[in-house]
């Protein structure tokens, strides 16, 4: 994201510029094609670790695709979580001439070990952030009134070149991921919403990350001045069902790492059984029930006959949720499977459990 921020009393204004500067290193951002005003914004993510990083959740004005330049036109709210941090993350505001209005949070997990739930609420009177459910900063002044242009939904991964505010960088941690398991908006509704503060807000659309929708979504190819990367559409990534962020060097982009540990092993359950799947064989939908002792997050892969992943997922698994895991017989990029038979495999710490089942078209 384009943060703002203070040298020697000066404002740096940020403007984007061609891809083809060639920085140093590359990053990647995901963008939403439409623009969005007043709802409640909510993304779980697990933020990339290491000095000099930045990863990001927020809504901007792409003021440059209205064809307008100068930082009088800037609107822009944040959650940015900085990788030296490991029990921080910050919020901030941006408006008009690129003042902006930040406070660092103090955490009580490490938000780079797993995934947790972050969201903002935009209303006409306030901006308030959230995590995991707890308000944790409540924004009523005229930065909030300044607050109304519409704004696209928006994450990156990137290396900032302010080391006073981001910490040293050292390209040796590279490659670094920020993972994203899933992106919800919701309309503000005032007095016939559903969810989130008194009720005023309803969902509108929930982007699970199972593939990269065309539709809703656009990797973006530029940097701005005070970016150490390039952003590039090799670098984020749609895999495991996350949406993943990567920042490497060049010569080694996209996603390289496990495939099954996308996700920290913290807050698992510390008891897992499986039933019998069914149906099985099945043509269209099957499930596997879970029996957990605890609440806790667990992993999964399909392979077919010859050992190749087909899927991999994700799933919170709570007290009062379905305990099952659900697949339709699709890969990972939302193609159909050949009839044949699969193996369905839990992976959880020390935990393995194993089906085999068969699809039938």
């Amino acid at each position: 994201m384009k943060r703002p921020f203070y040298l020697n009393s000066t404002i740096t204004i940020f403007l984007l510029v061609s891809v083809a500067s060639s920085k140093p290193y590359r990053g990647g951002e995901l963008r939403t094609i439409d623009t969005y005003r007043y709802g409640r914004y909510e993304v779980s993510m697990r933020s990339a670790s290491g000095s000099g990083i930045v990863s990001s959740f927020f809504t901007y004005r792409d003021y440059w695709a209205e064809g307008l330049s100068g930082s009088r036109h800037w609107n822009e709210i944040d959650w940015e979580i900085l990788g030296q941090h490991e029990d921080e993350a910050s919020t901030n505001l941006i408006i008009q001439n690129q003042w902006d209005y930040v406070q660092e949070l103090d955490l009580d997990f490490n938000p780079h070990e797993g995934l947790h739930t972050y969201a903002i609420e935009w209303t006409p009177d306030n901006v308030l952030f959230f995590i995991d459910d707890d308000l944790v900063r409540t924004v009523d002044n005229f930065y909030a009134d300044s607050m109304y242009h519409y704004q696209k939904i928006m994450m990156n991964l990137w290396q900032p070149t302010a080391s006073s505010w981001v910490g040293t960088f050292d390209s040796d941690i590279l490659p670094v991921y920020a993972f994203y398991d899933w992106v919800k908006y919701y309309a503000y509704v005032p007095g016939s919403g559903n969810t989130g503060t008194n009720n005023d807000f309803i969902l509108l659309w929930t982007d699970d990350f199972d593939y990269m929708d065309p539709n809703r979504w656009e990797r973006a190819t530029h940097t701005f001045d005070g970016n150490n990367v390039d952003f590039i559409e090799e670098n984020v990534v749609f895999q495991y069902g996350h949406m993943i962020l990567c920042l490497t060097t060049p010569g080694d982009t996209g996603y390289n790492g496990d495939p099954l540990k996308t996700t920290s092993t913290t807050g698992l359950p510390y008891s897992i059984s499986m039933g019998r799947a069914y149906p099985n064989p099945f043509n269209h939908n099957i499930t596997f029930p879970l029996t957990l002792n605890g609440e806790g997050s667990i992993e999964y892969a399909i392979y077919d006959i010859n050992g190749r992943i087909v899927t991999v997922g994700h799933n919170r698994l709570g007290s009062s949720r379905d305990r099952s895991i659900h697949w339709n017989g699709m890969r990972q990029d939302g193609t159909p499977v050949p009839s044949g038979t699969y193996f369905f495999k839990l992976i959880n710490d020390d935990i393995a459990l194993t089906q085999k089942i068969l699809y039938l078209k």
